[in-house]
């Protein structure tokens, strides 16, 4: 008996290994309204919102899932195509190759961020208030949650900035400054935190790309301001201590901004004065 329960249970995980592609070529159909690839992308985020699909799955080959849809394969490669510049799929190559479902991409929020601000739809004045709401926010919680390691990476960091701004290095320098901010939103040991963080502190990063960077004669003692806060888990004090780390360094960025703008208008001037001449 016990050896026909466990044939019996062995065909069951079998059966089950077999259908689960089956399962998720079921939960797709046929294409009926919109543009076509926009319906294939709208399904497949359903799927993944109802659990049908989840991360790692690999969709249905190709061909297959091109007739299960009723599409042809153009509009189905354009719909994986926007899928994957969204995050939410993975396109491999090779005999193992496909479509599989992805883990999700925080960048895209920090890349979004990035070009709102290259176009001017955010200004580096709202970029700054909303660090100093959310981080107000992360310092607090890394008050009550920060074990004696992430004090001590966040000292270490402190230190290794101040090195690196005495030697001259501005690249290694700027790294570990905005590394900073990564170290404080694991403090608060909330994952979410992080990845919000992550975006906001990208997009500053993108920022320095675009306009340099130049820090204040006080950063280094107002981020051990911070720290010792945090090591006292004096609430009132960190957060004082942040928002004078932001209001300090957003006129830098500011004023940098202003100058590339100004650079940047030089040269389309030259270059229309050159162009009647010629």
């Amino acid at each position: 008996m016990q050896e026909c329960s466990q044939v019996v249970q062995a065909n069951d995980l079998f059966q089950k290994k077999i259908f689960s592609m089956a399962d998720i070529q079921s939960d797709f159909k046929p294409i009926q309204t919109r543009r076509t690839f926009e319906e294939v992308i709208a399904q497949v985020r359903a799927m993944l919102f109802d659990g049908s699909l989840k991360p790692g799955d690999r969709l249905p080959p190709e061909r297959e899932l091109s007739q299960i849809l009723g599409i042809g394969r153009p509009a189905l490669r354009e719909a994986l195509r926007v899928l994957e510049a969204n995050g939410l799929v993975v396109l491999r190559k090779g005999n193992t190759g496909g479509a599989f479902v992805s883990q999700g991409r925080a960048s895209l929020v920090s890349d979004n961020m990035a070009d709102l601000l290259r176009l001017g739809n955010v200004s580096i004045d709202e970029l700054f208030e909303a660090r100093l709401w959310i981080q107000s926010a992360l310092v607090r919680a890394a008050c009550d949650r920060a074990t004696a390691a992430d004090l001590s990476a966040l000292r270490e960091n402190v230190d290794e900035g101040e090195r690196l701004h005495q030697a001259g290095l501005a690249a290694e320098r700027i790294a570990v400054n905005i590394d900073f901010h990564h170290l404080l939103a694991q403090a608060t040991h909330n994952e979410v935190a992080v990845m919000v963080s992550r975006g906001l502190t990208d997009a500053l990063r993108n920022l320095i790309r675009e306009v340099g960077s130049d820090p204040v004669p006080s950063l280094f003692s107002d981020r051990r301001a911070l720290v010792s806060a945090l090591e006292t888990r004096d609430e009132a004090a960190a957060v004082k201590a942040i928002t004078k780390i932001l209001r300090t360094t957003m006129p830098t960025y500011q004023r940098l901004a202003e100058q590339r703008r100004r650079a940047e208008d030089a040269l389309r001037r030259q270059h229309r004065i050159r162009t009647k001449t010629t």
